[in-house]
């Protein structure tokens, strides 16, 4: 039985070609998903808007991309989707994102603070602040400033 589908997600699918597609979550994070076999999205218009809403109920929730990805991928086959996805790094981007949190997680433990408390301190959860640290989470400007300012650090933009 399909899910009815009320309205938009607030994640955007788009396809790339019939292999992948790219999912544009609301908080701006992008992530390129991939299928086994070659999908005809022509006639997947039902699809699309599961997986938005899939990502949208999902993600974040697990605290592991591993389980996050394993309850869209439930949520797919409950629908009568056999067809599974899976993630398509995108190299350059989420290398820079796990140094930007390896840089985090380093100032934090030089500070000697626990990852709750410096969730608490800039008003987040810390099972985001422990995905923007292993490279898993997109963080916006604001945020990345007050983790700066709390961790007595400043951003800034340095040539290569």
């Amino acid at each position: 039985m399909k899910t009815i589908i009320h309205g938009p997600s607030r994640s955007k699918v788009a396809f790339i070609d019939e292999l992948k597609a790219k999912i544009e979550l609301e908080n701006g994070e992008t992530w390129v998903v991939g299928f086994p076999t070659p999908f005809n999205f022509l006639s997947g218009e039902h699809f699309i808007q599961l997986l938005g809403w899939a990502f949208d109920l999902y993600w974040g929730e697990n605290g592991s991309i591993e389980g996050d990805f394993r309850q869209i991928n439930g949520m797919l086959y409950q629908d009568g989707y056999q067809m599974m996805i899976f993630i398509v790094l995108e190299p350059k981007r989420s290398e820079e994102r796990k140094r930007i949190g390896e840089r985090i997680k380093e100032l934090r433990k030089k500070r000697n603070l626990d990852a709750k408390s410096l969730a608490s301190r800039i008003g987040i959860d810390a099972s985001n602040l422990s995905r923007i640290e292993q490279g898993h989470y997109s963080v916006g400007f604001d945020i990345l400033s007050k983790i700066a300012s709390a961790l007595n650090a400043k951003v800034d933009i340095v040539e290569l």
